[in-house]
């Protein structure tokens, strides 16, 4: 119980501190600080919990990564791709609705933390002069950047549950595919009503040019998907070479790509990169999170409640799938049945569990989103709990059926 309140209190204080337009690359580090007080860390534990974070392989990783998107993002933007791309997908396909949540939809099947960054200038550009409020721009960027991360086997959320429960990534994406293809239905009330379509008049030869140059013009992206999916190249990589390609076709000189590099990198968000990254491991080494969920394991709860109640915690509490799955899912195997896991029960807990992450204010691409379109994070974290409901229902289907 003292766990519970403990990191709920640094919670309460996150929220606040965002609430009041505190920059999250300083709430985090605040929020570790005051774990770590809470807990009584010795200095020195506070200090090598800090340089984890700051320079473990999965930090450094999640940091170049980032950088390496902004840097793509501030290319395709600034040589005129990106706008190309944006107008041929909407002459090719005349509906700003469908290119509005199709470009995050598309981005988020690389699995690149902070991804959201990269598909927000392209949802903005979609939305082009429409009465579409920051809020809900936010909201279209940031919901449909996640639709693949319940079913990906790409992403490593899925390869952790996978490793800890012995089913398959193709038992996994049948069980969680309901919930998948939930968030692309329920997307379309709760993000784009009061939305229209736009208006264009095109030849249908036209449209085949149209959708022939937005392939050239996404050719990057999927250049680094292609080395993700089907080489199996790390993301830091696979952007690493799109890069040099670009730089490459159009004959970017040292100057330029000197400047581009300056333009590109914000160090406002490689700080909420490491703030998070910090964060997450105090929570780890102060014992926190495996607290409040020995707390509730203890309790006598009914198993489905459990196995919702906790993965949710830790998604809101970790904002990291990885996060709450490597935590929460050994101490809760023995829930889901002996001796091979419900995949049914295991669909329940990582839903539950993402469901929490989407709600996360430490979700880094919910902060990012919000800080490029000079959202209220307050306005879009409310229009958020119902739509995420609406998902997490649809785990019925598997518990039913399955």
């Amino acid at each position: 119980m003292t766990d519970l309140l403990k990191t709920s209190a640094v919670l309460i204080l996150i929220v606040i501190l965002l609430r009041r337009k505190v920059s999250m690359s300083a709430v985090m580090p605040i929020g570790a600080l005051l774990l770590g007080i809470l807990y009584l860390t010795p200095p020195l534990e506070f200090l090598r919990a800090t340089a984890i974070g700051l320079f473990s392989p999965k930090s450094l990783e999640m940091t170049l990564t980032l950088m390496l998107t902004m840097v793509m993002e501030n290319i395709l933007r600034t040589t005129g791709m990106l706008k190309r791309m944006v107008s041929s997908l909407s002459v090719a396909i005349p509906d700003r609705r469908f290119v509005m949540a199709a470009m995050p939809g598309m981005i988020g099947m690389l699995p690149s933390p902070g991804g959201a960054i990269f598909s927000a200038p392209m949802v903005n550009e979609a939305a082009g002069d429409a009465e579409i409020d920051p809020e809900r721009r936010a909201l279209i960027n940031y919901w449909y950047r996640h639709i693949w991360e319940y079913i990906s086997p790409l992403y490593p959320g899925i390869i952790l549950v996978a490793g800890l429960t012995g089913l398959s990534t193709q038992t996994l994406f049948a069980v969680n595919l309901p919930c998948a293809v939930s968030v692309a239905v329920w997307g379309v009330p709760f993000c784009f009503h009061g939305i229209g379509r736009q208006q264009t008049q095109t030849v249908s030869t036209s449209r085949r040019r149209e959708f022939l140059t937005f392939l050239a013009m996404i050719s990057p992206i999927i250049l680094a998907l292609l080395l993700v999916v089907i080489f199996r190249v790390s993301a830091p990589l696979a952007l690493g070479g799109a890069v040099v390609s670009l730089y490459g076709f159009h004959r970017y000189t040292p100057v330029m790509i000197i400047k581009n590099l300056r333009e590109s990198i914000s160090a406002k968000a490689l700080f909420l990169v490491i703030g998070i990254m910090i964060f997450q491991e105090v929570l780890r080494a102060t014992g926190a999170l495996a607290g409040v969920s020995a707390f509730f394991a203890a309790s006598r709860m009914p198993v489905h409640l459990l196995l919702m109640v906790i993965p949710f915690i830790a998604g809101i509490m970790t904002g990291l799938t990885v996060g709450y799955v490597g935590i929460t899912f050994p101490l809760l195997l023995p829930l889901m049945g002996t001796p091979t896991p419900s995949p049914a029960l295991v669909a329940l807990a990582f839903s539950a569990g993402f469901a929490g992450v989407m709600l996360s204010p430490v979700h880094l691409c919910y902060v990012l989103t919000c800080e490029y379109f000079h959202a209220d994070i307050a306005k879009v974290y409310r229009r958020l709990f119902l739509p995420s409901a609406c998902v997490l229902a649809a785990v019925l289907i598997p518990l039913y059926f399955w």
